[in-house]
């Protein structure tokens, strides 16, 4: 009697253990990475690209941790980014590795984005020629010399008002305020995610930037950058 009452454990046992990993291989693992700021850039740099080299000094870049506008909370942090564009147009950037991924495996990468704009959705508005991108690449994005007077960007964005390979439109810089006022918007991927896969070490970059045609200063707060990767 104990000998079959050994065996039946045993079955059981190894019924368990397959039913168990048949559930995890049914899975996709979900890899989320949530950037408020709080305590640093955490990780994040930023540049920019498609401008005349002529124009490096007068477009006066810059990026750093700051506190958010006092209208909606000075006691957060954000990231502050701003540039002038003179020319036709320009893209400033975020950019961030993402490595430890199956080099294996495709990505799917969505975006959910809190940023601080002050521009109110007016008709034929300044909001509305500054689109908000976001994407994935299994290569650095950078600014690459196309000749000798203009900036490229490495990886594929799309035009102004268009979706690339590698980068989608989320929304433009439009808030709900009647007036230009800093106001916190929400911009997520939705079906617009990008697909990527990592390169052999299992690294990705994710791009978040400010695809604009206006011409002149524009300051925005990057509050919050949720970046959720699913494994295909």
């Amino acid at each position: 009697m104990n000998k079959y009452l050994k065996w039946a454990k045993l079955v059981i046992l190894i019924s368990l253990s397959a039913c168990n990993s048949e559930e995890r291989n049914n899975v996709n693992p979900v890899r989320t990475m949530i950037s408020e700021f709080e305590t640093g850039t955490e990780s994040w740099t930023a540049d920019y690209a498609l401008y005349n080299r002529a124009d490096t000094t007068k477009i006066a870049f810059k990026m750093e941790r700051d506190s958010l506008p006092a209208v909606i909370d000075s006691t957060r942090w954000s990231l502050r980014m701003e540039g002038n564009n003179v020319g036709d147009s320009i893209f400033m950037f975020l950019k961030k590795k993402i490595a430890g991924l199956n080099p294996g495996k495709t990505y799917n990468v969505s975006f959910d984005i809190d940023v601080a704009t002050n521009y109110p959705d007016l008709p034929n508005g300044a909001g509305k020629t500054i689109n908000l991108k976001a994407g994935a690449s299994a290569t650095e994005p950078v600014k690459t010399p196309s000749d000798k007077f203009y900036y490229n960007l490495s990886i594929k964005k799309g035009l102004w008002d268009q979706d690339g390979a590698e980068m989608s439109i989320l929304g433009d810089f439009t808030n709900t305020a009647l007036r230009f006022v800093y106001e916190m918007v929400n911009r997520t991927s939705h079906s617009k995610n990008i697909t990527v896969k990592p390169d052999s070490t299992g690294t990705i970059w994710v791009c978040v930037g400010e695809d604009t045609r206006y011409k002149g200063k524009t300051v925005f707060y990057y509050d919050k950058i949720k970046v959720t990767l699913t494994e295909q």
